[in-house]
């Protein structure tokens, strides 16, 4: 069992992707419990009940909490370094710490995201590992090397699901106040004629003045990870969603399509920019109004898998 407050797992997703990653979840027997809280433990024995806010307890052999993380700043606040509104240490972009003789890296410090401009904390080993060569290049050479922040790309193996996120994802771009567009996309992994292909969903959110990409998510099997690292280059890079359409891959049919996922992606949101194509989300479907026909195009092996 799985017991998550809020109403999905993978928090830095949003809804639709976490969905994909939480069905897949069902299917391998997890017993997926949103949007209720542990309200306690009792033991019997070797056996132990935890008990939920406003669901039936759940019986455990082992129990494992995964509640998050946060910065332990205790050093740098007792030796007097400041400290940012995310509550971890502050730093300038040579990753130098408000006392001139001391620098931070990794998890604990906080560095304005590229893509809000918002100061934040980054959980991630690839980001500090890097911020340690660019903080040791200006330690010995002199404050050469600017350090320029992360979009937080991240993945992780679900069974046999690969999920990943890259940049911002629509729910964190609304509550920044940053207006955006969203496309989602379901393509193969590889070209259809070809045994073995998977199909990948990709969700981006970008700019509708530009096309600028400014997040991306991933849910797949084979070459998902390749997808999200394509993407995440181009968000870093300031690209956009024609960058997308353009992106040249390597092809071959056990490797992908002549039109590659991410190419689809850039295609979509081209169309909706250029009003080719007006879309509804599933959570503006309820706002429709009596005059909207509702078509469910699925056929009838698609429409007994998904629907419960």
């Amino acid at each position: 069992s799985v017991i998550e407050m809020v109403n999905q797992i993978l928090a830095p997703l949003d809804y639709p992707i976490a969905a994909i990653a939480q069905q897949h979840l069902r299917s391998k027997g997890v017993n997926l419990l949103l949007g209720t809280s542990v309200a306690g433990f009792e033991k019997s024995g070797e056996q132990l009940t935890v008990l939920l806010k406003d669901k039936p307890s759940v019986e455990a052999d082992v129990v494992i909490l995964s509640i998050g993380v946060r910065p332990d700043t205790r050093l740098a606040f007792a030796a007097g370094l400041q400290l940012g509104s995310a509550k971890g240490i502050y730093v300038n972009e040579y990753l130098q710490t408000s006392d001139p003789d001391i620098y931070a890296v990794g998890d604990a410090i906080e560095f304005a995201n590229p893509i809000s401009g918002a100061s934040m904390n980054t959980y991630l080993a690839g980001p500090a590992n890097k911020q340690g060569r660019i903080c040791a290049n200006n330690i010995v050479l002199g404050n050469v090397q600017k350090y320029g922040g992360a979009i937080n790309t991240a993945i992780v193996k679900v069974f046999d699901m690969t999920v990943g996120v890259t940049g911002m994802a629509s729910k964190h771009l609304k509550l920044a106040g940053i207006d955006h567009l969203v496309s989602t996309t379901h393509s193969g992994s590889h070209a259809g004629y070809y045994p073995g292909a998977e199909q990948m969903s990709i969700q981006i959110t970008f700019s509708p003045s530009d096309g600028r990409l400014l997040g991306a998510q991933v849910a797949g099997y084979t070459g998902a990870d390749k997808r999200l690292d394509v993407l995440a280059a181009v968000i870093r890079s300031k690209g956009t969603v024609y960058d997308l359409a353009e992106f040249e891959h390597a092809y071959a049919p056990p490797f992908s399509s002549a039109k590659d996922p991410v190419n689809m992606a850039g295609f979509v949101a081209d169309n909706i920019l250029t009003g080719k194509l007006k879309v509804v989300h599933f959570e503006n479907i309820g706002t429709l109004g009596d005059n909207s026909l509702l078509v469910d195009v699925r056929n009838v092996d698609e429409y007994a898998q998904a629907t419960m």
